[in-house]
C-alpha cells in the first residue's frame, strides 16, 4: 500500500471509531449501565488497537528505533492497565478508584514511558551534553509549573485544611507531567528530526495534546463532581491513544530514511522559541516572585536585571552556537557527500581501481582489483607490480611511472598474471594524485580486456576464414593471392591457381540434408589440406567451391602431378553418417606468369578452366593453357552478350496457349531469342550458361519483364488483350527486391498486371521455400498471376505443390510426350489434374506434339494446351495469324 494509501486509510478508521464511540455514548446516555458497559470497550480496542500499531512498527524498524516504539508502546499498555483498575474498582467493586492509588501508579509509568521515548533519540543521535540539556530544560518547566500550581493551587488548599498534601500532589502531577509531554515532543519535533519524519513526531504530538485537554477537562470534571462513567470526554483518550499508535502505522519497513534538517525562517523561529521556553519560564518566576513579595528595592532591582542579563547573554550564546553548529553540520554532511561519492566510485567501480604511493607500492584497492589478482585488499597492501608483470612490461611501467612522477597521465595495455597463474589484458589508465600542488601517489584504474582481445581475435579469425571450413575464405584468399604476385617479379616465382567445384553436390545436399552436405564440406577441406605443400594455401570461395594456390612451382608438369594428386584424393568415397558418397571435384588452373600475371586475370582463367572441364563432362581437371581456344570463344560470347543488352539484339518469340475448350488463343509464353551477329537466331540453351557466369542473367531477366510489359501494353492498346507468361529463373525468385522491380516495370509500361503472368520452375520451389511463398505472396499482391512449370519432371511427387499459392499448374513438357505411349506418364498426367481440382487452380500442359495428347489431356480435365502442335514460338507480329488447333507444316 502506498503512503497516501495508508494515511488515507489511518485518517477514515480513526474518524469513524471515534465517531462511533461518541455515537454509543449519546444513544445511551440515559442508560448509564450500557454507555459505561460500551464506553469501557471502546476504550479498551482502541487500546489494543494501539499497541498492536505500536507493535508493529517495534517490528518493522531498524535496531536504534525500535526502543523508541516500544516505549510508547509500553506507555500505551501502563495507561491500558491503568484503565483496567479503575474499570474494576468501578464496575466490580462498586467504589470509586482510591487515589492515590495503582491507578495513578500506571499512569504515571505512562507518563514516564512517553517521556523516556522522546530522550532516548536524542541518547542515540545527540552528543551527550544535548541529552543533559534537554534533561535540564524539562526540569525547569516542571519546576516552574510545579511553583505556579504550588502557590494558587496547593499552597491556598493546605491552608484551608480541604485537601491533604498527597492527594494534591497527585492531582498537580497530571497537568505537569502532560506539559512536560508537551516539551517534550516539542523538543523532538525541533531537536532530532533525523530520527523520525515529520509526519510521525506531529502524530504523537497530537495525541499528546489531545490527552492533555482530555486530562485537564477530566480534572475539572472531577472537581466539580460531574463526571461519571460514559462521559463525553472518554472518546478523547482513546483518540489520544488512536493517534499516537497511527505514527506507528506509518512506520516505513527497515532501515528510516534519513531526514535532511531543511529548516526556514518560520522553523527556526519556532526552534528559537523551544530554545527560549526553560529561560522566559524564569523570567516569568521571578517577575512573580518580586510582584507577589510586594517588595521592590536596589538589590532586587539590580538581581533581576543581573538575571535577565544573564538569560539574554545565554540566549546569545545558544543563538551562536546554533549557527555554528549549522555552519559545522553543512560542511560535514557536504565532506560525509564527498567521501561517500568517492567511496562509491572506488569501492563500486566495476574495474580495478587502486592507488599506489610514489615507490610504486599498494596503498589501496578495490574488490574488483583484488579479484583480478587474487588477493586480498589487505594482502595487496604494500606488494608492488612486479609481482604480477613480466620483466618487459616492468620496464616500460618503470619508464611510465617517471612520467606520472612529473604530472603526466599514462594510458597502457599490459598483461597481468594473478597469484593463480591466469593471465588477464588490461587496459590501464594512471593518474598522478596531487595535494597542494604536491604529487603524493599515483591513482589507476585497470579494465579487464580479456574478452574483449578475444573477441577481436575470434572477429579477425572469422573475417579471413571460412566458418565452417576453417579454411581461409575468399577475401583472405585473394589477399593471399595479391601480395603473392607482388611479390614473384622479385622472388622470379612461378604460381598456379587452381578453382574445384565439386560435383553433384547439390544432388547429396537437397536428398541426405544440409547436414550431410555440410559433413561433405568438411572432409574435403581436411582432404585438400593433405595435398598442400608448405606454403600452399587452400580456400574456400563460397559453396561447394574451393580456391588453391600453389607456390615455388617447376612448371606445367609440377602442376599437373599436383593437380592428379588433388583428383586421385578427392575422388575416394567419403563415409558420411553411415552412407558412401561420392563426388568428383573439377579442377581448373591457371599459371602465373604463363597465363597472366594480375590476381583479377588468374582467377578469371582458373575459372574459365573450371567450367571447360564441366562442359567437357566433369570429374576431371584442365588448365587453361590446354582449353586456350574454347576459352576465348566462351570469353568472346560473353563479351557479346554483354553488348547485345546495349544494341537491342535480345528479343521475345511468343508461343500460344490455347483454351482446352475453344481452341482460342487465351495467352502466350515469352521466349527469349538473341540475333548475334554472324550466328543467326540464337535459343537460351546456347547462351544462358554464358550468362549466368557472366554475370548477366539478372539483367537479362529484368528486360525480360520489362519487354513483355510493353508487349502486353501494345496488344490491350490494339483491342486484343492477351496474357503474356514469362519465366522467373532461380536467380531472379532468390533475389529479395524482385516485387519492388516488377511493381516499377508495370508503372513505367502501363501494363494491366493481371496480363502479366509470372512462371516459375518447380524444381526453384524446393530449395529456399519460405522465400519462394514470400515472393509468390507479394506478386500476387501486385495482382499478377503465378504458374509452375515442369510439374510432374522424373515423376516427381507433386504433392508439394499444395504449399504454394499458385494460379496455374503446367505438365513438364517430357511427361507430356509421353501419354498415349507410357501408361505410368497417364497415371502421373491423371493425378496432376486431381491435384489442379483439388486446389482450384488452372492446369496446363506445354509440349503438346499430336492430337491423341491433346485428346487425352482435354479428357482428364481443362488442360490448357501448349506445344509444337499449336505452334513454336513466334514474333509478336506473326502470333495471331496461325491457325488454331492445326500442327504446323
Amino acid at each position: 500500500m502506498t503512503d497516501r494509501n495508508k494515511n488515507i486509510a489511518l485518517c477514515t478508521f480513526t474518524v469513524l471509531f471515534t465517531l462511533t464511540y461518541y455515537l454509543w455514548i449519546t444513544i445511551w446516555q440515559n442508560n448509564p449501565d450500557l454507555s459505561g458497559f460500551g464506553g469501557s470497550v471502546f476504550a479498551g480496542l482502541g487500546n489494543l488497537i494501539a499497541i498492536y500499531w505500536l507493535l508493529g512498527a517495534a517490528r518493522r524498524s531498524s535496531r536504534e528505533r525500535r526502543i523508541f516504539w516500544i516505549l510508547l508502546m509500553l506507555g500505551s499498555v501502563s495507561y491500558l492497565i491503568a484503565e483496567a483498575i479503575w474499570l474494576y474498582d468501578e464496575v466490580v467493586l462498586g467504589i470509586a478508584a482510591p487515589s492515590p492509588g495503582w491507578t495513578d501508579v500506571f499512569y504515571a509509568l505512562q507518563t514516564i514511558c512517553y517521556l523516556a521515548a522522546f530522550i532516548y533519540p536524542f541518547t542515540r543521535f545527540e552528543r551527550s551534553h544535548r541529552v543533559f540539556k534537554l534533561l535540564f530544560d524539562v526540569l525547569i518547566v516542571m519546576t516552574v509549573a510545579t511553583t505556579f500550581s504550588w502557590h494558587f493551587l496547593i499552597g491556598p488548599l493546605l491552608r484551608s485544611g480541604d485537601a491533604d498534601i498527597l492527594h494534591l500532589a497527585i492531582s498537580l502531577a497530571y497537568p505537569v507531567g502532560d506539559l512536560v509531554l508537551l516539551f517534550g515532543a516539542i523538543s523532538l519535533y525541533w531537536g532530532a528530526r533525523q530520527f523520525l519524519a515529520d509526519r510521525l513526531i506531529l502524530l504523537v504530538f497530537g495525541g499528546l495534546v489531545v490527552h492533555a485537554a482530555a486530562n485537564s477537562f477530566y480534572l475539572y470534571l472531577i472537581s466539580v463532581g460531574d463526571y461519571a462513567m460514559g462521559s463525553l470526554v472518554d472518546p478523547a483518550f482513546t483518540l489520544s491513544l488512536l493517534l499516537i499508535g497511527g505514527a506507528g502505522v506509518l512506520q516505513p519497513r527497515g532501515q528510516a530514511a534519513k531526514f535532511d534538517v531543511q529548516e526556514d525562517d518560520g522553523g527556526k523561529k519556532l526552534d528559537l522559541l523551544r530554545l527560549a521556553l526553560p529561560y522566559l519560564n524564569v523570567i516569568a518566576l521571578f517577575v512573580f516572585m518580586i510582584s507577589g513579595s510586594g517588595k521592590v528595592s536596589a538589590l532586587t532591582i539590580g538581581s533581576g536585571i543581573s538575571i535577565l542579563l544573564v538569560i539574554v547573554r545565554q540566549l546569545f550564546i545558544l543563538l551562536e552556537n546554533r549557527r555554528l553548529l549549522l555552519s559545522l553540520y553543512d560542511k560535514t554532511e557536504e565532506l560525509e557527500i564527498s567521501e561517500q561519492r568517492y567511496k562509491s566510485l572506488f569501492d563500486y567501480h566495476p574495474d580495478a581501481v587502486y592507488s599506489l604511493d610514489l615507490s610504486g607500492r599498494f596503498d589501496s584497492a578495490n574488490e574488483a582489483c583484488s579479484d583480478m589478482l587474487g588477493y586480498d585488499s589487505g594482502e595487496l597492501i604494500g606488494l608492488t607490480p612486479a609481482s604480477f608483470l613480466k620483466d618487459q612490461e616492468l620496464a616500460e611501467l618503470s619508464d611510465d611511472l617517471k612520467r606520472l612522477c612529473q604530472g603526466e597521465s599514462v594510458r597502457q595495455q599490459i598483461r597481468v598474471r594473478s597469484r593463480s597463474g591466469q593471465l588477464h589484458e588490461v587496459s590501464v589508465t594512471s593518474i598522478p594524485i596531487r595535494v597542494r600542488d604536491k604529487i603524493v601517489g599515483i591513482f589507476g584504474i585497470g579494465r579487464d580486456i580479456t574478452a574483449n582481445k578475444k573477441n577481436e581475435a575470434r572477429i579477425r579469425h572469422l573475417a579471413y576464414h571460412d566458418p565452417l571450413t576453417d579454411l581461409a575464405n575468399r577475401a583472405s584468399f585473394e589477399e593471399t593471392l595479391r601480395s603473392a604476385v607482388q611479390e614473384a617479379p622479385v622472388r622470379q616465382e612461378r604460381m598456379a591457381v587452381a578453382f574445384i567445384d565439386l560435383d553433384r553436390f547439390k544432388t547429396v545436399n537437397d536428398t541426405l540434408g544440409h547436414d550431410v552436405g555440410d559433413q561433405l564440406l568438411i572432409a574435403v577441406s581436411q582432404r585438400l589440406q593433405s595435398c598442400m605443400r608448405a606454403g600452399d594455401t587452400v580456400a574456400r570461395q563460397g559453396g561447394d567451391e574451393f580456391t588453391l594456390l600453389l607456390r615455388d612451382i617447376d612448371g606445367p608438369e609440377d602442376v599437373h602431378a599436383c593437380a592428379r594428386r588433388i583428383l586421385d584424393t578427392l575422388s575416394l568415397p567419403y563415409d558420411l553418417d553411415g552412407r558412401q558418397v561420392t563426388s568428383l571435384p573439377s579442377i581448373g588452373l591457371s599459371l602465373y606468369p604463363a597465363d597472366d600475371t594480375t590476381t583479377v586475370g588468374l582467377m578469371k582463367k582458373a575459372d574459365i578452366a573450371l567450367y571447360q572441364v564441366k562442359d567437357d563432362g566433369k570429374g576431371h581437371y584442365r588448365l587453361f593453357g590446354d582449353c586456350m581456344p574454347q576459352a576465348l570463344d566462351r570469353l568472346s560470347l560473353e563479351s557479346d552478350l554483354a553488348a547485345a543488352l546495349k544494341q537491342g539484339e535480345l528479343l521475345l518469340h511468343y508461343q500460344p496457349q490455347l483454351d482446352p475448350d475453344t481452341g482460342a488463343l487465351e495467352g502466350a509464353e515469352a521466349q527469349l531469342r538473341w540475333n548475334r551477329p554472324g550466328f543467326g537466331l540464337l535459343e537460351p540453351e546456347a547462351f544462358m550458361p554464358a550468362a549466368e557466369e557472366a554475370g548477366l542473367s539478372l539483367r537479362i531477366g529484368e528486360w525480360m519483364l520489362r519487354e513483355a510489359g510493353r508487349q502486353a501494353r501494345a496488344w490491350s492498346d490494339e483491342g486484343a488483350p492477351l496474357r503474356i507468361t514469362v519465366g522467373l529463373s532461380r536467380q531472379q525468385l532468390e533475389q529479395e527486391g524482385l516485387a519492388a522491380q516488377i511493381r516499377r516495370i508495370l508503372a513505367e509500361t502501363g501494363a494491366d498486371p493481371r496480363l502479366l503472368e509470372l512462371q516459375l520452375a518447380e524444381a526453384s520451389l524446393a530449395s529456399r521455400p519460405e522465400l519462394v511463398v514470400r515472393q509468390i505472396q507479394a506478386f500476387k499482391a501486385l495482382g499478377l498471376p503465378v504458374s509452375v512449370a515442369g510439374c510432374g519432371a522424373g515423376y516427381a511427387a507433386l504433392a508439394g505443390l499444395a504449399d504454394f499459392p499458385v494460379d496455374r499448374l503446367k505438365l513438364d513438357p517430357g511427361l507430356t510426350r509421353q501419354i498415349g505411349s507410357v501408361r505410368l506418364a497417364q497415371s502421373v498426367a491423371a493425378s496432376f489434374a486431381g491435384l489442379a481440382r483439388a486446389l482450384h487452380v488452372h492446369a496446363a500442359a506445354a509440349g503438346v506434339e499430336n492430337a491423341e495428347q491433346a485428346a487425352l489431356l482435354r479428357g482428364m480435365a481443362r488442360f490448357g494446351l501448349q506445344g509444337p502442335l499449336f505452334g513454336h514460338a513466334l514474333p509478336p507480329g506473326e502470333l495471331r495469324r496461325r491457325p488454331l488447333f492445326a500442327p504446323e507444316a
